[in-house]
């Protein structure tokens, strides 16, 4: 077998055309030219806003195309540039029998920092299709603009810090680590011709990562500058901007600005300005408006409680933050978590009667504070990181309070966290009964109890609930605490209340016939967490064709089908096509067809078949992916299958449209596009076949290949995932119509962004045999968002007793769940 080679090819940045031109406009009734030569600007690998470093080539190329191809032609085109003499552009010129051609624009005359347009038109029409599609303009900028890394006074320190306030003013995202305030660090860079004109690329994978906790969140992201105007130092403003970053596919882009005058129409004294101040960028609280790209118009605030900060390199700012944390109640006790930064000297806290919110609990910190001589303000305090032991309380709920001090014996900041206290000899149970059961209510409909199950529960004063409905056979050996977390869908607060006053009740849809599933459902009364578990059997027959399979889920060697009945039988396709953005949900593609591929067996040294259908377009002329026979083969031995698929940048290519198409593969997390053996497909069931991510990859490389991509370096064609195939003679149908809305949402989340970048060849597998192990549940139903936030009562001071001991407690799981908070502004 051969050794692949790394191969890079243009970056897909966009599905649009670059041309920015209007349509030329021509006298109606304008007849076409028959003989026209078909000239027209394709979409661009070049950029059309073009930006080079002053001591860089100033010039750039651009693509022609036509469709007439017997002669020699010069093209005639009409320019208009914003000034004369900037531009030198070459002649547009087509050899005999050259259906494509380039010409090189320079611009050498061009002043640096300052921006140009150029507009390029084709408008006689012997040479252009005066009704066609395709674009006969193109319009692009450029500007000469040097950018120097920013380094700290002694040049050691090369990186700087954003922390952020954006995001989450617009999404929370209900897990133990989300974190509000996310920091990261990044390079930035300023321009050489303008001090304190700063661009760093701050919306990414990193920023995204650090605010879910470390949490899987899909988005979007174009990693693009953000832009930082800070050349008055009393008066720093974001221009506006978009971040690139898409977090819902309905908001669109997240676009950011100032609240300046440099912005927005206003007196630019009203402007809301940041200011530098050694080394440090701060911005004034509600500075920051952010938009929606698909709500143009329409702004929220941001920066609601002032944290958006940058940090030039080399700058080092005090961090006196305090994370506390709460246990459950247990033999009269609950043990509060007090995690202190490095410049934190003393945390003094009280505990007060009743559940605080932000509010509340900062204007007590204040009080506190201002009463801090006062020997009966506090309750207690700490000086390192410490379990605080709360107990002698009456069974209730409290809120403990901590003021934060620095070394001086300044207030830097608040801390507080709330909690139920139950008293030694008290019980507070979680009261709450739930079952899942048979109905035929919606028969009609098609829900019948070989595909549903009804859920009811009932309890009183419940605060929280987190569920989630899993397939028995997958769930068996997972913690179902961490299941919850990952996969539980909270209660909204008008199901909450709902349970507690005289039951709810919903129907759970899309099931298979035949099956065990598992209901896991956790409760939270406000003092005690409780995990409650149902299991349930629908009626009916079990049909395949409704699963998600993961490599654990294969026959054995024995019960893969045979080379002969590969190539011999008609196999229906399922699945679905992610660069659609609709019906995502597997569904019939169409047949596919498999016949014994001589040359790749020759060249693999092992029976192979070639697979027809499994893009879902029909080639003009090849397009044919290699399977390679499993069964019986020393080169995967310890590993079940039936083929290995496999792609190749010459073998797999086909012509689709007139154009060269190639055939790849993309990894779950949709960061390029690949060629080698990436796949598995296996028998899951009788004449089903299913494929997986190659189990080899997963365990020597950690690349999950989840995606099957058809395309050429401009266009998606087709991004295929959940493929199934299934003997015709045995084939039971698809997903009924009940479940299809429930199973596309669930699955939407995975295709967000996807903008395939380098084309790799993958080195081959080195032959080390092993089963992997799988890690991933089955999916569960989702059809519940947040959980009701706690009331607050009237507070008090709380007479208790306290004592610190070293350590951190362990604390209870958040639920998880994103939730959209951004505040509209007026």
């Amino acid at each position: 077998m051969k050794t692949f080679k790394y191969i890079i090819w243009a970056l897909l940045a966009t599905f649009a055309l670059a041309g920015c031109s209007d349509d030329p406009t021509y006298t109606p009734g304008s007849e076409e030219d028959p003989d026209n030569y078909g000239v027209y600007f394709p979409t661009q690998t070049s950029p059309t806003e073009v930006e080079v470093d002053p001591s860089e080539k100033a010039e750039v190329t651009y693509k022609v195309r036509r469709t007439k191809l017997t002669e020699a032609i010069t093209v005639p085109v009409v320019i208009t540039t914003s000034e004369e003499g900037i531009f030198e552009i070459d002649p547009i010129v087509f050899g005999p029998g050259e259906s494509e051609t380039e010409f090189k624009v320079t611009f050498d005359k061009a002043a640096e920092g300052t921006t140009y347009t150029c507009d390029i038109r084709i408008e006689d029409p012997h040479y252009i299709s005066l009704y066609g599609p395709k674009d006969t303009g193109l319009s692009f900028s450029v500007i000469r603009a040097g950018w120097e890394l920013v380094k700290s006074e002694d040049g050691t320190a090369t990186k700087g810090k954003w922390r952020d306030e954006v995001i989450s003013n617009l999404y929370s995202l209900n897990t133990s680590g989300f974190n509000p305030y996310p920091e990261i660090e990044m390079e930035i860079y300023q321009r050489t011709d303008i001090p304190g004109y700063y661009r760093m690329k701050v919306y990414g994978k990193d920023l995204i990562t650090a605010l879910a906790g470390g949490a899987s969140v899909a988005f979007e992201g174009r990693d693009v500058y953000t832009i930082v105007d800070a050349r008055d130092p009393q008066k720093v403003y974001i221009p506006y901007q978009s971040t690139g970053l898409t977090l819902n596919s309905s908001d669109g882009e997240i676009r950011i600005a100032s609240n300046v005058a440099e912005n927005f129409s206003m007196d630019e004294s009203t402007g809301q300005y940041g200011t530098l101040v050694d080394g440090v960028i701060t911005f004034p609280v509600q500075s920051v408006m952010l938009e929606f790209s698909s709500a143009s118009g329409a702004f929220y605030y941001g920066n609601r409680a002032g944290m958006l900060r940058i940090l030039l390199p080399g700058v080092v700012v005090p961090d006196y933050t305090v994370t506390l944390s709460k246990s459950e109640p247990a033999d009269g006790i609950v043990e509060v978590s007090a995690t202190m930064a490095a410049d934190v000297r003393t945390m003094k806290y009280a505990i007060f009667e009743g559940a605080m919110d932000d509010g509340q609990a900062n204007l007590k910190a204040q009080d506190m504070d201002a009463n801090k001589e006062n020997p009966d303000t506090f309750d207690g305090e700490i000086t390192e990181s410490s379990t605080i032991r709360i107990e002698n309380l009456k069974t209730g709920k409290y809120t403990l309070v901590g003021c934060v001090y620095d070394e001086e014996g300044t207030m830097r900041t608040y801390a507080f966290v709330s909690f139920g206290f139950i008293a030694k000899g008290d019980e507070k149970p979680v009261i709450l009964t739930m079952g899942l059961e048979a109905t035929n209510e919606f028969a009609g409909q098609g829900i019948t109890p070989d595909n549903s199950a009804k859920f009811y529960a009932y309890g009183e004063e419940i605060e929280s609930v987190t569920y989630g409905l899993f397939r028995s056979d997958k769930i068996k050996d997972v913690d179902k605490n961490e299941l919850l977390n990952s996969l539980g869908k909270a209660f909204t607060s008008e199901q909450i209340e709902s349970l507690n006053n005289g039951g709810l009740s919903f129907m759970l849809t899309g099931l298979n016939g035949n099956s065990e599933y598992t209901l896991l459902l956790r409760a939270n009364n406000g003092y005690i967490t409780k995990i409650l578990e149902e299991t349930y059997r629908t009626t009916g027959t079990f049909n395949p064709g409704l699963e998600t399979f993961t490599y654990a889920d294969f026959l054995s060697e024995d019960e893969q089908p045979t080379f002969e009945e590969l190539i011999s039988t008609k196999w229906n396709y399922y699945a679905i096509d992610a660069s659609q953005q609709q019906n995502l949900v597997r569904h019939k593609i169409g047949q596919v067809t498999m016949r014994e591929h001589e040359e790749a067996s020759a060249g693999l040294g092992m029976k192979a078949v070639g697979i027809t259908g499994l893009s879902g377009i029909k080639f003009e002329s090849g397009g044919e992916l290699v399977g390679i026979y499993m069964p019986n083969q020393n080169y995967y031995k310890g590993y079940v299958g039936a083929l290995e698929l496999m792609t190749d940048q010459t073998l797999t290519t086909g012509i689709y449209n007139n154009k060269e198409t190639v055939l790849g593969f993309a990894p779950d997390d949709l960061a390029g596009v690949y060629f080698g053996q990436c796949m598995f497909m296996g028998a899951v069931a009788d004449g089903y076949l299913y494929c997986v991510p190659s189990p080899i990859f997963q365990q020597q490389q950690g690349i999950n290949f989840t995606f099957f991509f058809t395309g050429t370096t401009s266009t998606i064609v087709s991004l295929m995932y959940d493929m199934m195939l299934v003997d015709e003679s045995k084939d039971m149908g698809g997903i009924p119509g009940a479940a299809v809305q429930r199973v596309a949402e669930i699955r939407r989340s995975l295709l967000e962004g996807f903008k395939p970048g380098n084309f790799v060849e993958l080195p081959q597998f080195s032959g080390t045999p092993g089963h992997l192990e799988t890690i991933l549940p089955a999916l569960p139903v989702n059809l519940a968002s947040d959980p009701m936030p706690a009331s607050a009562p009237s507070l008090k001071k709380a007479e208790v007793k306290t004592s610190v001991v070293r350590g951190i407690a362990q604390t209870a799981a958040a639920d998880n769940g994103l939730v959209k908070t951004a505040v509209r502004a007026k």
